[in-house]
């Protein structure tokens, strides 16, 4: 009963509720750009395995190995719950009981609570080697394993940081600046790939000397 618009006591006119046709607009409004978000993400690991795929099967396997590891403790730095939080909070200020201000202190919650985490999982990424070790996985894919895990450690922040404004922003129905900046990030992804995975024009990186030592 608290929760029904009563007219003696509330002369203003109750919120408007929309219909499912106008829910499932919005939706589908949506979509397009968060599905592009996507596909540029799981487009950066299909390049990054396709790389490795041509340098050879060593550093395919070594990159797999660590990504056994680092995908299993990753889970804990998904923070998939902003996005909640910040849609109640928008809709709550758009019903005026509650401030706008109240999204951007979820963020900033967020993140700080993420970062303290985040701190503890590049622990865990950077023990990779010895974690390895106690699995008796093949000895000789360990080194490059570590190595991929802390290459990965290293995009720990960005990846948080990108992960909390995109469920910040979404949150918003503003989907097109995670689609852009991942389509950027796929492009980015294969032009370094090459670099740096297959050292064109400069030579073959850490992976590929590895994989020519295993065949050797």
């Amino acid at each position: 009963m608290d929760n029904q618009h009563d007219p003696f006591l509330d002369p203003s006119p109750p919120p408007r509720v929309a219909s499912w046709r106008e829910t499932a607009a919005g939706i589908l409004a949506l979509a397009p750009a968060l599905f592009i978000g996507q596909l540029g993400w799981v487009g950066m690991k299909v390049t990054d395995t396709a790389l490795l795929g041509h340098v050879g099967t060593h550093a395919l396997a070594a990159a797999s190995l660590s990504d056994l590891w680092t995908m299993a403790s990753g889970v804990l730095i998904q923070g998939r719950v902003l996005g909640i939080f910040v849609g109640n909070a928008v809709g709550a200020a758009k019903a005026g009981t509650a401030p706008w201000q109240l999204a951007g202190e979820w963020l900033q919650v967020s993140v700080a609570v993420l970062g303290v985490i985040s701190c503890f999982v590049m622990g865990l990424w950077a023990a990779t080697g010895p974690v390895l070790r106690l699995t008796r996985a093949d000895a000789a894919l360990i080194p490059d394993a570590s190595y991929f895990s802390l290459v990965l450690l290293a995009c720990i922040p960005a990846r948080v940081l990108f992960s909390q404004l995109q469920q910040y922003l979404s949150a918003q129905r503003i989907v097109k600046p995670a689609a852009a900046v991942a389509l950027v990030g796929l492009a980015a992804n294969l032009l370094l790939g090459y670099l740096l995975v297959l050292g064109v024009p400069t030579g073959p990186s850490r992976f590929g000397t590895a994989s020519r030592h295993a065949r050797s």
